[in-house]
């Protein structure tokens, strides 16, 4: 008799053999001709069949490795290293269960114990392959470890564990470049820096890790943006910002670091002026913005810097529309009113330079009412002032012409406010600002109409305020490193556009300088910065023109400050600019009725150095004879050339005399 049932069990099994066999040829084909994606598909298909139950996979199990071993190495050609190793581990779980099924159905052979230990080597290679690529080195160290204990004859890993035993010394290295340029970027010492990160960098292209060849590039943008080359600094962040996007979907702390490499890509091209630029890298900003898990933190400062661009290219309405959403965001934030200020600052002048002279008070008024509730630090200080003085700008009459017979000149208000803020810069000091508010104050009294008497009085209050103002009081009122600091302070003032609108702040201007010449004279260069010495050449320039000054006195400062600037110069390798003053010190010394020998010798050895320097030999030799007949002083020397070098100088010119 037949056993129908179990003839068609049989000739189920046979059909599903044929198809799965048919399934798994075409899905060889597809990966033979690198059709990853479509040989995955058919490869998870048939194991979704084969999957259905442990007796199917044990009666399949050659065509469940066999498949999954294929997909291994699907996965791998399209250098998918995250998923290979997740599904090598999944892969790992399925054949150890297949292998424990077998074994206590007591089939188990000695060959088929050297397959199961090829299959799990080949799977932990692959898994410890794809490790190496993710630059897990020490984890992929371990699987390839594995692997060659599971099958010791595999050249192919063998030879891939020497190139990790490689690639790993290269991360070494890596590691130890990254502290040390990281640490002369902190002492300052730039170049350095940029020789290590470069050798780091060169070493991490070798090894091909892009993830940290992306950061390096964005440690040397760094570097070249505080040694002030930011066309290096753009190149790199580029480099950085391509190497951050490419990949698939971006995780959030890729998201982050794009972020911040456009923050600072947008502030390489407006110090570049290169405003378009910069446009286009605030609006990826703002495009990112919202995939940003903090983007609350920063968003006031992204649309200020958009804004303030805008603003410089003409473009008021876009930079009214960023301002505003800076300014409201900032508001929301704590410790951001700096921010809001100066959102608020700009928001002001961008309606100003459209007509809105209303909306334009109105923001500053609002800004100036907030942070007067704050404590003043010192940035809120500072824009606090800027806001102020944004006011009484727009309040003149003599620039805003065509207001001045508007409301606004007849506003109570602005008068008040006007006299609120003069008694402000006058209390804090700050005499350019409380000359141009009484300036300001003094044309909205004359548009004012009204009692007569009441307006001259007024009129007189301010002129008597601005008579008050006295330079010479900075230089006796307070110690000479505060009196520099505030005449420093003053100077800058006054370089603001529209000081010299007036003969007063010209004056308080040469009155500043010379007090500022008093006070460094007795000072060592050493004391002194870039700034302070672009106010002293500016000074030099006053006395050499005598105006209004002694001829003697200006003569006086002159010899002493002269050689003093021509230190600090050569000390920063413009020597041609030290020769010049120097020379000009000599002939002024030459020419001086009271001959001080020490100052004709302080300059003549400087000027002897420098020519030195400049290869001028015979003219430092008759310089170095001229300089004897003066006096021997090693302390000059010693000043312009160190000790030593002294001491050979003096040699010198004892060998000259005799």
């Amino acid at each position: 008799m037949v056993d129908e049932g179990n003839d068609v069990g049989v000739d189920a099994h046979m059909r599903l053999q044929i198809v799965t066999l048919g399934m798994k040829q075409q899905a060889d084909e597809l990966l033979l001709a690198n059709h990853f994606n479509k040989a995955l598909a058919l490869y998870r298909e048939l194991l979704m069949h084969l999957s259905r139950s442990q007796v199917t996979m044990l009666q399949q199990k050659e065509l469940v490795v066999s498949c999954r071993m294929n997909v291994l190495v699907a996965l791998s050609k399209a250098k998918h290293w995250d998923i290979v190793v997740k599904e090598a581990a999944e892969t790992l779980v399925v054949i150890t269960e297949l292998n424990e099924a077998q074994e206590m159905m007591k089939t188990w052979s000695e060959e088929q114990e050297r397959e199961k230990n090829h299959v799990l080597a080949r799977v932990i290679y692959f898994c410890g392959f794809a490790l190496m690529q993710l630059g897990t080195y020490l984890s992929a160290q371990e699987d390839f470890c594995r692997s060659m204990e599971l099958n010791p004859m595999d050249e192919s890993v063998q030879n891939d564990y020497k190139e990790l035993q490689i690639v790993t010394q290269m991360e070494k290295k890596i590691k130890q470049l990254l502290p040390m340029s990281i640490k002369s970027f902190q002492d300052g010492h730039y170049k350095v820096a940029l020789e290590t990160c470069m050798d780091a960098l060169r070493e991490s292209q070798l090894l091909q890790n892009m993830e940290l060849t992306g950061l390096i590039h964005g440690n040397l943008a760094m570097i070249y943006v505080k040694m002030k080359d930011d066309g290096k600094a753009i190149e790199h962040y580029k480099r950085a910002m391509s190497i951050t996007q490419s990949g698939g979907k971006p995780t959030p702390v890729q998201n982050e670091r794009l972020y911040n490499i456009l923050d600072s890509l947008a502030g390489c091209y407006l110090r570049k002026r290169d405003y378009s630029s910069a446009l286009l890298v605030i609006e990826d900003q703002i495009e990112l913005a919202p995939l940003r898990s903090e983007q609350k933190d920063h968003e006031a400062m992204m649309y200020l810097n958009g804004g303030q661009v805008c603003y410089a290219m003409g473009r008021y309405p876009q930079a009214e529309e960023y301002l505003a959403i800076g300014y409201s965001a900032a508001l929301k934030r704590l410790h951001q009113l700096d921010v809001a200020l100066n959102c608020a600052y700009w928001l002001s002048k961008s309606y100003a330079e459209t007509g809105a002279l209303k909306k334009a008070l109105k923001t500053l008024d609002a800004a100036i009412v907030t942070a007067e509730k704050k404590p003043m630090v010192a940035p809120t200080a500072d824009m606090f002032e800027k806001l102020l003085l944004a006011r009484v700008d727009l309040l003149d009459a003599e620039i805003n012409v065509g207001a001045a017979e508007s409301k606004l000149f007849k506003d109570h208000l602005r008068e008040f406010q006007l006299w609120h803020t003069l008694s402000y810069f006058d209390g804090k000091g700050q005499i350019y600002n409380h000359v141009r508010t009484a300036e300001v104050l003094l044309h909205f009294l004359e548009r004012k109409s009204g009692d007569a008497d009441r307006q001259h009085s007024d009129m007189m209050q301010v002129l008597a305020l601005v008579d008050g103002v006295n330079v010479g009081e900075l230089s006796t009122s307070t110690g000479p490193t505060e009196a520099k600091e505030l005449l420093i302070k003053l100077l800058c003032d006054l370089d603001i556009p529209g000081s010299a609108n007036s003969s007063h702040p010209y004056e308080l201007r040469i009155g500043a300088l010379l007090k500022l010449v008093d006070i460094c004279i007795h000072e060592n260069e050493d004391e002194l910065n870039e700034e302070v010495c672009k106010f002293l050449e500016e000074a030099i320039n006053v006395l050499r023109a005598n105006k209004g000054i002694d001829t003697a006195v200006s003569k006086a400062r002159l010899v002493v400050l002269l050689p003093k600037v021509a230190r600090w110069k050569a000390a920063r390798g413009n020597i041609v600019g030290a020769k010049e003053i120097l020379e000009e010190n000599v002939q002024l010394l030459r020419g001086a009725s009271d001959f001080n020998s020490d100052l004709l010798f302080e300059s003549l050895v400087g000027l002897c150095v420098v020519q030195i320097r400049l290869g001028m030999l015979e003219e430092a030799t008759q310089v170095m004879n001229e300089s004897y007949l003066c006096s021997i002083g090693p302390v000059w020397w010693s000043q312009w050339c160190g000790p030593l070098l002294a001491c050979v100088a003096a040699v010198a010119m004892v060998f000259m005399i005799l």
